[in-house]
């Protein structure tokens, strides 16, 4: 085979792999992009009032945090706003336990 055959199948398998490489990270870009619009359509979910959409949200969001395209920072990301809400919620329950036995209650718990 003469070295013109030769460059020009080096050219076209170079070619070639550029396209599939292109490909491959406009996919995987595509794809992580559907899983965030996922992870705020979860996140809508779980601050509803509704207690059945809050669950709906937590479920979808443990699936998606297991997904491959989640990454460690993802996860790490998810996590961060589970405890501020896990942290918020006890906090609104404590506010809402003070309201309910009067201010006098709560001074005499503290002590």
């Amino acid at each position: 085979m003469p070295a013109q055959a030769w460059v020009t199948l080096v050219v076209g398998l170079t070619a070639i792999t550029g396209v599939i490489i292109t490909w491959r990270q406009k996919n995987d870009a595509d794809r992580r992009s559907e899983w965030w619009r996922r992870v705020a359509w979860a996140y809508e979910r779980v601050f509803d009032s509704d207690d059945t959409q809050q669950r709906l949200g937590w479920t979808l969001l443990k699936v998606l945090i297991t997904s491959k395209l989640a990454t460690k920072g993802d996860s790490d990301y998810v996590q961060a706003i589970a405890e501020h809400i896990a942290l918020e919620e006890v906090v609104t329950d404590d506010r809402q336990d003070i309201l309910d036995d009067g201010p006098a209650q709560a001074h005499e718990a503290e002590t």
